[in-house]
């Protein structure tokens, strides 16, 4: 599987002394069940065995397991929306 971590990834979890990301699906909703990719640096707050590990660039990214990745892979990258800076994932196919 193709994971790539940019360069403005690494910086944050550089300043954060992370090297581990989590990509989880948050799935929501009460008729039509809507699924939300999120990334958090660290650990899985969960199991890690509900999780498949990865090793990339001396980082360890936990993808959920049974993840839909399209041909060109996933990249991670971080984004900063009014003055608050956090990880984004893309990448994924959800339905």
């Amino acid at each position: 599987m193709n994971i790539t971590l940019t360069d403005k990834a690494k910086k944050y979890l550089e300043k954060k002394n992370m090297v581990t990301v989590t990509v989880d699906l948050f799935v929501a909703g009460c008729c039509i069940e809507i699924g939300e990719p999120t990334v958090t640096a660290g650990e899985p707050l969960e199991s890690v065995d509900k999780f498949d590990r990865f090793e990339i660039d001396g980082y360890t990214v936990y993808l959920f397991k049974g993840a839909d990745v399209k041909k060109k892979g996933l990249v991670i990258t971080a984004k900063k929306f009014l003055g608050i800076q956090s990880l984004e994932v893309t990448g994924l196919r959800l339905l």
